[in-house]
């Protein structure tokens, strides 16, 4: 097995990734079991907050309506006067009252028929009581109710302050007049108002309070529950514990606990504030409930993980064997390329990344093929160009014995003019013929140009000038050798010599770019018409290669664009034409800065 395994890569992939699995596979167990309780614990903790913030809202928005309808009537002008009334004054008592069920009372209790009931008493005996209809609680306050019956009546004192009471009332009957013990909320405050002090209370209803809570059910043995700051229970889901102490270990742990969630003994614990009270809001979830999950996901790991183990091994073994298949056409095909065979493909199958492999290598030996027969046409090229250049060279030595025997005798017969002619043409075919000496300053550059130009002087006269703008240090700045003359020959041509007008030439070098040295060659003639010009642009805009070059070395201005091209790769290097603004043509020539053959 460990032979097979070493020879064959399909063996190899398949040990290496179902080890890796089983490796993974066991970790993921390990960590799922040693980290699920934390995870759990605090989804938990995260759910039930979120459930318990949407509670909280609840019973807070419950609570504030009440205590701001609490707030209305205390603060009445109705319930002053009612206060201020004398004993016995049924009119005014009447009046008062009857102004604030109608102002205050009936639109609030019409919206929330939590309200059970609104009294007021008054010190001197005067007592009015607003009974609800208990269409939705079926609850009543019972006729024989009085307000001085309440213990904690002498209690309260003039704070200014609501007071909040909780209890198991026993003051309501139900629709048949039965005595019914129910949760309810006490608001009230004692007022005075002169010399009359007096009593305004508000029993509101906690079953919606029940009702918020049952809502929350994170689970069956789960409870929830509103404390006080004393830890009595003000709301839970279960009436009768309404009125009930918490344990004081727990309310030590609410007062102990860092964040909102804790435990205690072994229960997990939620606690929130209900804002603008005293109040908590708790829930309380059994460890045993959240432990249930932790088992359940325990097992279902274990099984998912046999299951994906079984379903990778076999998949892995079928994908591997598409996968070594192809890579064995592959180097099967890499073997006769060795063997000297170009013409040979692979075949490509599939879209993944051993196809793209086998696409990449198929465009590899074409441009392979591409290479070679580029490379023969270079190499006929360059025999080509070596021919030529002995050629011009044999043709030259001739031309400069010619030229030297014409400036003997025109020195011999006083012939000066005819001399330096000679001796300017002779000095230009020695520098454009010289193969040795491929780089030239632009000082040999404008020396070669000066040498044209005088036989243009001897030729055309005072018709055509030359004004030339450099500096000293940008004339030893080096580049191609003739590349400025055929581009003031091509202005000449295309200019002068087609409208028989003055010329003037002007010559121009400047810095480019921090990096590049700019040579303009602009002319005054008729210029270059739109249509040749942009067709000019988009030829110089093209990449060129060798096998353009006999097509494009019979246009001047496309044959030095190319030698700039192929001896500096640099970018922006090359020719540019453009019109000047007075008519005339614009090039530039763009070479690198360099200088004594440093860049």
């Amino acid at each position: 097995m460990l032979r097979l395994i070493r020879s064959s890569l399909r063996w190899k992939l398949l040990t290496v990734i179902v080890s890796i699995l089983i490796l993974v596979l066991a970790a993921v167990g390990v960590f799922s079991f040693v980290d699920t309780s934390r995870t759990i614990q605090s989804d938990v903790e995260r759910f039930s907050s979120q459930i318990m913030k949407q509670a909280n809202l609840n019973f807070s928005r419950y609570n504030r309506d009440n205590e701001q309808f609490f707030v209305s009537i205390g603060g009445s002008t109705e319930f002053a006067d009612w206060l201020k009334a004398d004993v016995g004054d049924r009119y005014e008592l009447f009046r008062s009252y009857r102004a604030m069920e109608q102002k205050y009372i009936d639109p609030f209790v019409r919206f929330h028929p939590e309200v059970l009931s609104v009294r007021m008493y008054n010190e001197n005996g005067n007592e009015s009581i607003y009974r609800s209809p208990g269409v939705k609680y079926n609850l009543i306050l019972r006729t024989d109710y009085s307000m001085a019956q309440e213990s904690w009546l002498k209690e309260l004192t003039l704070s200014g302050r609501m007071v909040r009471l909780t209890n198991q009332s026993s003051h309501y009957t139900d629709g048949i007049g039965r005595p019914v013990k129910t949760p309810v909320l006490t608001f009230v405050q004692k007022f005075q108002y002169g010399n009359r002090d007096g009593y305004l209370a508000v029993d509101i209803s906690l079953m919606p309070t029940q009702e918020i809570l049952q809502e929350i059910g994170l689970g069956q043995e789960s409870e929830g529950v509103i404390v006080d700051q004393n830890g009595k229970i003000i709301v839970h889901q279960n009436v009768g514990r309404i009125g009930e102490q918490i344990p004081s270990g727990l309310m030590e742990e609410m007062s102990r606990a860092e964040s909102s969630s804790f435990f205690y003994e072994n229960q997990m614990v939620v606690d929130q504030r209900v804002p603008d009270t005293d109040w908590h809001m708790l829930v309380i979830v059994p460890y045993e409930e959240v432990a249930q999950s932790i088992y359940r996901v325990k097992n279902m790991t274990i099984l998912i993980a046999i299951a994906g183990l079984v379903v990778s091994t076999l998949l892995i073994f079928l994908v591997s064997g598409s996968i070594t298949k192809r890579l064995k056409e592959l180097r099967k095909t890499i073997k006769v390329t060795d063997a000297g065979r170009f013409d040979v493909r692979v075949e490509v199958k599939g879209t993944d990344e051993v196809a793209e492999l086998a696409g990449t290598y198929n465009r590899l030996l074409d441009r392979i093929e591409s290479s070679i027969r580029e490379m023969t046409e270079s190499r006929v090229f360059q025999q080509e160009a070596v021919l030529s250049a002995l050629q011009a060279q044999i043709n030259s030595h001739f031309l400069y014995n010619a030229l030297e025997s014409i400036n003997s005798m025109a020195n011999l017969n006083d012939q000066e003019d005819i001399g330096r002619t000679a001796v300017a043409l002779s000095n230009m075919l020695r520098y454009t013929s010289n193969y040795q000496d491929t780089v030239v300053t632009l000082e040999e550059e404008l020396s070669h140009l000066k040498d044209y130009m005088y036989i243009l002087n001897i030729l055309y006269g005072d018709e055509i000038s030359l004004d030339v703008e450099m500096t000293d240090e940008l004339r030893r700045v080096t580049c191609l050798k003739a590349l400025i003359q055929p581009f003031v020959e091509n202005s000449i041509k295309h200019g002068y010599e087609v409208t028989g007008e003055k010329m003037t030439i002007r010559l121009t070098a400047a810095v480019w770019n921090e990096r590049y040295l700019r040579i303009a060659i602009q002319d005054n003639g008729e210029g270059i018409p739109e249509s040749k010009l942009e067709e000019l642009q988009q030829m110089l805009a093209q990449e060129v290669t060798d096998r353009d070059y006999k097509r494009l070395s019979r246009i001047g201005i496309l044959n030095v664009h190319y030698r700039i091209r192929m001896f500096y790769p640099q970018a922006h290097t090359g020719v540019t034409v453009e019109r000047s603004e007075e008519g005339g043509t614009i090039i530039g020539l763009i070479l690198p800065l360099q200088q004594g053959g440093a860049a």
